[in-house]
């Protein structure tokens, strides 16, 4: 049978290997249904440049944020690889070697991420700001690897930011009930980032409800009125990045027997668009790790 909201639940086509990338994926406007952000994502697991739309010197005429991050469940904090990404007309190279965020404000020239060593695979995720990507080509001559390294508090410092990691809070919507997922959350807020796209990752290991706890001992919907939010479930199977390992249950509607429930088991988007009501989510049949990602225009 058909739902009222079966438009919104998307499954994510991954597809194979470009370049440095063993699986990968691409959710532009003609996926999500909207132009208020798109996402690249892929797992990393050679050395060499992340490929974008170009390898010359380019901007873009919308903010970025790329994500480095563990592609291992049990060690989130550990990278596994060292990069570098040159930013401004100089190209000031930096340098990291641990989970990072890196915002790209619209119109900065930078190259391409490069891997430099590799110990093991890790995911590489692209926020970006409009609905389809495109590269503007700003110097075509500009090489990489040739500017000046940056300073601890250098020009585009701020923009460039390791991640932090903490324990998934299990009384997180109240201290009635505990509501553990095994996992680590890290968070990046549009405000203290300086751009208009907040983004949290956690990694789920165990069975769990999670969702909003009202005073009568129930999970409950809510919705967001003013920004579209997707709703990311993704594997960290290595060799198959479209199963979750797990059944996911997902709730759109307001509450009552109206609300629909949808099964994930694959990697999927929820899209929520801004005023549908949405939420408990409920893992269970847990076997493997996988992520869940919040990710809104706000």
């Amino acid at each position: 049978m058909s739902g009222k909201y079966d438009d919104l639940k998307k499954e994510i086509p991954i597809r194979g290997r470009r370049g440095i990338l063993k699986l990968w994926a691409l959710l532009e406007e003609d996926f999500f249904g909207w132009d208020s952000f798109s996402l690249r994502y892929g797992l990393v697991d050679g050395e060499g440049v992340i490929p974008e739309e170009t390898e010359a010197q380019h901007t873009h005429d919308y903010d970025q944020v790329l994500w480095f991050i563990s592609a291992e469940a049990e060690d989130m904090l550990h990278l596994g690889a060292e990069l570098e990404v040159d930013l401004g007309s100089e190209g000031i190279r930096h340098r990291f070697a641990t989970p990072h965020t890196i915002v790209i404000p619209k119109g900065t020239p930078h190259f391409s991420p490069r891997v430099h060593k590799l110990e093991r695979p890790f995911f590489f995720v692209s926020v970006n700001l409009t609905g389809k990507l495109k590269a503007l080509v700003a110097d075509e001559n500009a090489k990489p690897e040739t500017g000046p390294w940056s300073r601890f508090f250098g020009e585009f410092s701020r923009f460039v930011r390791p991640l932090s990691f903490s324990a998934n809070e299990p009384y997180h919507y109240g201290s009635e009930r505990q509501q553990p997922s095994g996992g680590v959350s890290t968070f990046l807020g549009g405000d203290a980032a300086g751009v208009g796209v907040t983004m949290a990752w956690s990694t789920v290991l165990r069975d769990h409800p999670l969702g909003p706890w009202g005073p009568d001992g129930k999970h409950h919907p809510h919705a967001h009125q003013d920004y579209n939010e997707a709703l990311i479930f993704l594997s960290m199977d290595q060799e198959n990045l479209t199963e979750l390992h797990a059944k996911a249950d997902f709730y759109v509607g307001d509450e009552g027997p109206e609300q629909e429930k949808y099964v994930l088991t694959k990697a999927t988007v929820m899209a929520m668009k801004e005023g549908v009501a949405h939420l408990p989510l409920i893992y269970r049949e847990v076997t493997g790790p996988s992520v869940f990602i919040t990710l809104g225009n706000h």
